[in-house]
């Protein structure tokens, strides 16, 4: 996936919210709003990845 931009990044949180109420378990995989929700939420994923990178744990003694 190309970078994703602050904008992009936003417009896919905004529909992520709208496609929620839309798609539940009982939803075959391959319907438009199922397909459309994975995406937005590939967009969420790799902007997250490269600016709110969650770092590995330490040991805390």
């Amino acid at each position: 996936m190309n970078k994703v931009t602050k904008a992009q990044y936003e417009f896919a949180l905004a529909r992520i919210e709208e496609l929620l109420p839309l798609v539940d378990d009982n939803i075959p995989a391959n319907n438009k709003y199922a397909v459309e929700l994975s995406v937005m939420s590939d967009i969420v994923i790799a902007y997250e990845k490269e600016h709110y990178p969650i770092e590995k744990p330490t040991i805390v003694n």
